[in-house]
């Protein structure tokens, strides 16, 4: 089972066109990717309710498609948690770079812990310098599973700090293509820590997919990586 951890549909600042659900399913098709958790872009730049109830009415449409809900702490952050949960969200995203609010703040840390009293999985920014720490300053005292996106070479020795001390928390693989970073992680913190995710059709599909797919890791932690150790915080059924 090959399970993208996380996708998008929608605008990107800086990028000149829209990228469409449809452009999302066919690729997926292409690729022969089984399942994608994703969102609507516009709960990031827009309104989170908003993208939240449209990430909710495409993957209704679709059973590939597994949903990702957005929070944002300086509007109604509390009620998104909420709203997703009653529609059956596993995931939850926060994206405190893009959106320029601190995970220091009181409402981050309400958001924070209704995601933790929800049993939701927590997907967050953390590609900048100290990014990483601040996550784990800020979930310290919770128990949630939480996976760290957009974790990238340079900041690769700060995220593993972080993992050796937080029990259940993951990294996506999206940006970890240099050499053999893929084995050396497995080796170090174990293949049960990472999960495979593009952010296509956003960004580039086939660097992070064949990246992991082509590592010289064992057949059962690849099939971890690629979907097997998203499927159980998704609560799905894992292939033998």
């Amino acid at each position: 089972m090959i399970i993208d951890g996380f996708t998008l549909f929608g605008s990107w600042p800086g990028l000149p066109y829209e990228h469409t659900v449809d452009e999302l399913i066919s690729g997926l098709e292409r690729f022969k990717v089984d399942r994608a958790c994703t969102l609507s872009s516009q709960g990031i730049f827009f309104d989170a309710a908003a993208g939240n109830h449209t990430t909710a009415a495409i993957c209704r449409q679709n059973a590939h498609l597994l949903p990702i809900g957005v929070a944002d702490p300086r509007m109604d952050g509390v009620e998104a948690v909420d709203f997703c949960k009653a529609q059956g969200f596993r995931l939850m995203a926060l994206f405190p770079a893009s959106q320029g609010w601190s995970l220091r703040s009181l409402t981050a840390g309400a958001v924070l812990r209704r995601m933790a009293e929800a049993g939701m999985t927590l997907l967050i920014e953390a590609g900048g310098d100290g990014d990483a720490s601040q996550v784990l300053e800020a979930t310290c005292q919770l128990t949630m599973p939480v996976m760290l996106l957009d974790v990238s070479l340079r900041t690769l020795t700060e995220a593993m700090s972080v993992l050796r001390i937080r029990p259940f928390t993951y990294l996506s693989t999206r940006l970890l293509c240099g050499g053999d970073t893929i084995e050396f992680l497995a080796r170090e913190l174990g293949a049960d820590r990472l999960i495979f995710s593009s952010r296509f059709p956003i960004s580039c599909f086939s660097s992070a997919f064949l990246t992991a797919t082509y590592s010289s890791i064992s057949d059962a932690d690849r099939q971890a990586v690629m979907g097997g150790n998203m499927a159980k915080l998704l609560g799905l059924a894992v292939p033998k």
